[in-house]
């Protein structure tokens, strides 16, 4: 059974000196001031230039972003606008830092509240076959149990708390199944137009690399998220989406006695999960095999390029100022 190693800072003066394969960040993000700086703090630790997106924050995470990228150059900040989230944004960074990359690259997404917990380049160099060109993630959703909830009874609690690293502070997690394309390698010939994924990714690893998700934090955390959600909801196309139907974040709270959650103490090793429905079936992953080998450069050539004239959808200024309201 495959078992993933404790999260541990890949080395960045090694990484620096070979500067062969570069890893690429993609982070859109808004709204996430308590835990933007540990996140990117992070990344750092293996990426080569986290390419940064604000859709419109009011608590201070931009802010946050232009200490970060003064202080570092990696931190390349593109701009901050009221629009609304789509997976097109990541498309748009892409195509907008692409010209930074050259083939063999790799290029990550990152959301603000997640933790790779095997470094790329770790997990890249462990895990994959040379034919493997693409990675899924296997999430760790963090939650805010209730008994943690009840302990954080005042704004003073909560404060306080925050002062601690968020993976101190939520400890018990489920596993979960779904997953989703977070790694892949760029060859100059790919294409990513909205609202896909780039275009014939490349050939899916059967390992998942790890990420510790940690989208429940605290009650005022977790309160002002869903409720800036339910502003949200009538004018976003994925309302539909399980996390955009809560209208009341207690119910988001689970039980350390249930069976499904589990506990995890940092620095040891998470639960290894062993899923492959992230794979296609066996016959069509030969045929997959077989095209990844040498005809993915051809196929690019008949795949539309990024359109010159994208633009992200605004946010209406009433809808944006009820937002900053929230």
């Amino acid at each position: 059974m495959l078992r993933f190693c404790p999260w541990r800072p890949a080395n960045p003066v090694s990484n620096r000196i070979a500067m062969t394969p570069r890893f690429h960040a993609l982070l859109v993000v808004r709204d996430e001031a308590d835990v933007i700086c540990q996140s990117v703090t992070a990344a750092l630790r293996w990426a080569d230039a986290i390419y940064t997106y604000d859709t419109g924050s009011t608590d201070g995470t931009w802010e946050l972003l232009q200490q970060m990228s003064r202080t570092d150059p990696r931190v390349v900040l593109y701009r901050r606008e009221s629009v609304w989230f789509r997976n097109d944004l990541r498309a748009l960074l892409f195509n907008e830092y692409r010209s930074r990359a050259t083939g063999g690259d790799w290029f990550a997404t990152l959301d603000a509240d997640e933790f790779y917990h095997v470094p790329p380049p770790q997990f890249v160099e462990e895990h994959l076959r040379t034919c493997e060109t693409a990675v899924c993630y296997q999430l760790y959703d963090f939650k805010l149990t209730q008994q943690e909830a009840s302990a954080l009874g005042t704004l003073a609690d909560i404060t306080c708390e925050r002062t601690k690293p968020i993976h101190l502070r939520r400890r018990h997690y489920a596993a979960l199944t779904y997953t989703e394309p977070r790694l892949f390698r760029y060859r100059p010939t790919m294409q990513w137009v909205p609202p896909k994924a780039p275009f014939n990714l490349g050939y899916i690893s059967k390992d998942r690399i790890p990420i510790r998700h940690y989208s429940s934090r605290d009650p005022v955390q977790m309160e002002t998220k869903y409720r800036i959600r339910m502003r949200m909801r009538p004018h976003v196309g994925y309302s539909a989406s399980p996390h955009w139907q809560v209208t009341d974040w207690r119910t988001l709270l689970v039980d350390e006695s249930d069976a499904a959650i589990e506990y995890w103490k940092p620095g040891s090793d998470l639960r290894s999960v062993c899923l492959t429905n992230h794979l296609a079936p066996l016959p069509k992953r030969v045929l997959q095999r077989i095209v990844h080998f040498g005809a993915l450069p051809l196929f690019d050539r008949f795949r539309p390029p990024f359109p010159v004239d994208f633009k992200p959808e605004a946010i209406p200024p009433e809808t944006d100022e009820e937002l900053r309201a929230s």
